[in-house]
């Protein structure tokens, strides 16, 4: 296993708008390492047919280093947090526009079995108001101490702390004690954001009661959201929330 460095990313030639619909739907998913193959590009479709899909967060996902193409209508950044022969795995996000800015932030400590990093990814996009709407999408570290939970948690929100404008935050956050929600939930606080109410809920992948998916949000207005049923394939449900921006 080798640490990862840099990013991958993806893009084509587009004749699309280059900022995103004054309403725009947002997919946020732990995939679960299982985004290559038919079963997978077969679900993934029918979820584009069911949802206004314009923005991608994935976690989890799997990249075959010598195949990067993934999305035929989206364009990804993928930051990795595990490195081996043939693929990578990490996070990413994707988007019908191109984005303005993407950085990828790797955590400082590791698992304790596994010995991998965590890692993060920071892309603004262009709304059709003049702002720039800023993603994060974060895999947060999970089998450690709370202290160095914590740590982690808060240097991402350390690196997003001077953004402005609108802002999204979501992924698979591992908050799965009441010392860890009640942190994010703090450091959410102080941004302004918003946590956003999920229908069917009881679908969101939990642990001791806690759930481990979230998404937040400021500077948008939240028109509609739920929890899709993915089971088939990944151990995480997706979580889809649609905006507007303001």
């Amino acid at each position: 296993m080798l640490k990862p460095h840099g990013m991958i990313r993806n893009t084509f030639e587009s004749q699309q708008e280059q900022t995103l619909p004054p309403e725009f739907g947002l997919l946020c998913w732990n995939v679960h390492k299982r985004n290559i193959g038919y079963k997978f590009d077969l679900y993934f479709n029918e979820l584009l047919e069911r949802y206004d899909i314009d923005l991608l967060a994935l976690q989890e996902v799997k990249i075959n280093q010598k195949d990067v193409s993934l999305f035929e209508t989206f364009h990804y950044s993928f930051a990795p947090n595990i490195k081996l022969l043939h693929h990578s795995y990490g996070v990413l996000n994707g988007s019908r526009i191109l984005d303005k800015e993407t950085y990828s932030l790797l955590s400082s400590h590791r698992e304790s079995m596994i010995r991998t990093h965590k890692s993060a990814i920071f892309s603004t996009y262009a709304l059709h108001t003049g702002e720039l709407l800023l993603l994060v999408n974060l895999h947060a570290i999970n089998f450690r101490a709370t202290k160095i939970y914590n740590k982690e948690i808060e240097t991402i929100f350390e690196k997003i702390v001077h953004h402005r404008g609108p802002m999204i935050v979501t992924g698979d956050f591992n908050c799965w004690n009441r010392q860890r929600i009640t942190l994010l939930m703090k450091l959410a606080g102080s941004l302004h954001l918003k946590n956003c109410e999920i229908g069917h809920g009881h679908l969101i992948k939990s642990f001791m009661n806690y759930k481990l998916d979230h998404i937040f949000y400021r500077g948008v207005q939240l028109i509609e959201s739920c929890a899709v049923d993915v089971q088939r394939i990944s151990d995480h449900n997706a979580l889809y929330a649609r905006f507007k921006a303001l």
